[in-house]
Formats: structure tokens, sequence, C-alpha cells
């Protein structure tokens, strides 16, 4: 099964970080701006073709707007992720991104989660 919501919410957020608008997107993929607002809301299962078109227009991969596709990922955590780092400079999520791993390692560490 696809967890569209999840694909959406990466699209949105890469598409946002181009300062692309819906029109525009959807232009450069050749598809609708309808299209593309139904698939970042979840509610259209984008073709592999339309996630390429995607992909190519955002230039990122296409593992860039699949990953964390699995059904055991917490869509809401991920869309929420996306929306803090969407409008980060590269140096800030550098910076976001080594703290993360630090916490996860001390809470590893004094076996604070699972």
């Amino acid at each position: 099964m696809i967890d569209c919501e999840s694909i959406g919410a990466r699209i949105r957020c890469h598409r946002r970080k181009n300062g692309l608008s819906q029109e525009e997107l959807a232009e450069q993929a050749e598809t609708s701006r309808v299209y593309i607002s139904n698939i970042e809301r979840g509610e259209a299962t984008p073709s592999l073709e339309v996630i390429l078109n995607i992909a190519n227009a955002l230039c990122v991969s296409a593992d860039d707007l699949l990953a964390g596709n699995l059904l055991s990922s917490n869509t809401d955590s991920t869309e929420t992720e996306m929306d803090i780092l969407f409008d980060c400079s590269q140096e800030e999520s550098h910076i976001l991104l080594e703290n993360m791993r630090a916490l996860k390692q001390l809470l590893r560490r004094y076996k604070i989660t699972k």
C-alpha cells in the first residue's frame, strides 16, 4: 500500500524549498495544478511517471519523494518533521540533524527508549 500523505508532504516540502508555486511545479512536471494539490494533500496516488516528472522538476531523486513510504512509518511525524525543516538553511539543517543524531545516541546509551 502506498502512503500518499507521506509522498505529498515530501513533494510540498521540496516545492516550498525550491520556491515554486503549485502552478509552477505543475507546469514543469507536465500536469495540472489541481492534480499537484491533490497529491500534496494525499488525495491522489501519482503514477511512477508523475513521480519522476515531479522529482525532475524539483531537482531531487524519486527516492527522496518516496522515502519513508513504509507501512510502518508514522506519516504524522514525517509531515511535522518536513514542516520544521522545509525553510531551514543548509547550515541549520546540518545542525539540527547532528543534534538529533547525538540525542538518539544518548537515548539509547541510557536505555531511555527501546
